[in-house]
């Protein structure tokens, strides 16, 4: 019996499928070791009658490729019902990998096959399995498997059976079981998964108050499994000041740990044994996520309106979970101008000519949004978005750069 066959009647037997839905993943199999070689990485692509299909991380960074690359690392993203999670890019924290010298790519999944975990699972890790076998074909030194939630339980999962891994990364890695109604985690099977990796490095985020899983404390009973191994490891857990089920895929992460896990990984040989973060550098995660220029200088004060001379300079911060910065500088028609950046994970953002009104800078967005910047109390500033139809407003605190920051 061939491949095809097999797998539409291993579906109809079990009753994950329709029999049309079946037949069309079969055709999917056929054509599975070919996608594995001939990946198409453009962004946005849909999934047509495909379960899998592979994209670039961030596709407006150019990817390097293999002789190039530090390495390249693949992305799993989570699961949330029948939900379209291939829709939502890798944590921003990748972003920061990229602009180091590694290649990001994600492995997407069609949310109308997601009928079952535990079919999707099994699918997933293989399919992760023959990525890995696919880009060390392409000729890539180094693989780091990486996800979040369902995403990192499947990069833990490939990784127990892949033993030649240099690193994984795994956010706030789990599966919901669903039992009698209520939801919750079995985490000893996290546990033994941890205990089975052999990977070069591992890295593993368990946020606080994570209620997807219950905030059940993971992280005590990881580091008794993780203390034993040779090579180095990082554990993030509920006391490192992360928190929510997505804790680690925002800005937030990023400028806490995102210069952590670039150490941590890095082609250079890192201590066995439990890795310490060093001191966080925020500046330096924004101006590598933001592409921000090193030209930018401060304006002259003849230039400049004495109602916001107090915003000169350089400013970020984070905007929710975006990571914002902003600047007065020489415009070409206003003077200043505004140069202003964000990443949510895209990046977005350019050079402005804003209107002053009093002490505020008003900035319109290509989107029709509009920025407003004042200045605030003790030398910060203050950001307020809104939203192109008026109907939403964010407010943060942005923080001067200092002579002393990269």
């Amino acid at each position: 019996m061939r491949r095809a066959e097999r797998v539409t009647l291993f579906f109809r037997a079990r009753g994950f499928l329709a029999p049309a839905m079946a037949l069309t993943f079969a055709v999917v199999c056929l054509a599975h070791s070919a996608q594995a070689e001939e990946a198409d990485l453009r962004c946005g692509q849909e999934p047509g009658n495909r379960f899998f299909w592979v994209e670039r991380g961030y596709c407006d960074m150019d990817m390097l490729g293999p002789e190039r690359a530090v390495g390249i690392v693949i992305w799993n993203h989570g699961i949330s019902g029948t939900g379209p999670q291939y829709q939502v890019p890798p944590a921003l924290m990748m972003r920061l990998l990229q602009v180091k010298g590694w290649d990001v790519i994600k492995i997407n999944r069609n949310n109308l096959g997601e009928t079952s975990v535990e079919a999707s699972l099994r699918r997933a890790v293989g399919r992760t399995l023959d990525e890995v076998k696919a880009q060390r074909k392409r000729g890539y030194r180094r693989v780091v498997l990486a996800g979040q939630s369902f995403g990192g339980y499947i990069s833990l999962e490939a990784a127990e059976a892949e033993k030649d891994l240099f690193g994984v990364v795994a956010m706030a890695p789990g599966v919901v079981l669903r039992g009698g109604g209520s939801f919750g985690l079995d985490g000893a099977v996290t546990d033994r998964l941890l205990q089975g990796i052999r990977a070069e490095r591992l890295a593993v985020v368990f946020p606080a108050a994570d209620s997807m899983f219950g905030s059940v404390e993971r992280g005590r009973s990881a580091v008794k499994i993780l203390r034993p191994r040779i090579g180095p490891w990082l554990l993030l857990d509920e006391t490192s000041g992360i928190s929510g089920h997505a804790g680690a895929t925002g800005g937030r992460f990023s400028l806490r740990y995102g210069t952590c896990l670039v150490e941590f990984l890095s082609p250079d040989e890192v201590p066995g044994g439990r890795f310490s973060c060093p001191e966080s550098k925020p500046w330096e995660a924004t101006r590598e996520l933001l592409g921000w220029p090193s030209s930018v200088k401060p304006v002259s004060e003849s230039s400049i309106p004495s109602a916001i001379a107090a915003l000169n300079g350089t400013w970020y911060g984070l905007l929710g979970e975006s990571v914002v910065a902003f600047a007065l500088v020489g415009g070409s028609e206003v003077d200043p101008g505004v140069l202003y950046r964000a990443a949510t994970p895209r990046v977005s953002g350019g050079m402005f000519s804003p209107t002053v009104s009093g002490p505020e800078v008003h900035v319109r967005l290509p989107s029709k949004a509009e920025i407003i910047v004042t200045p605030g109390p003790g030398g910060a500033a203050t950001l307020t978005w809104i939203s192109a139809d008026r109907t939403r407003t964010e407010k943060t605190t942005l923080k001067r750069v200092s002579p002393g920051d990269p």
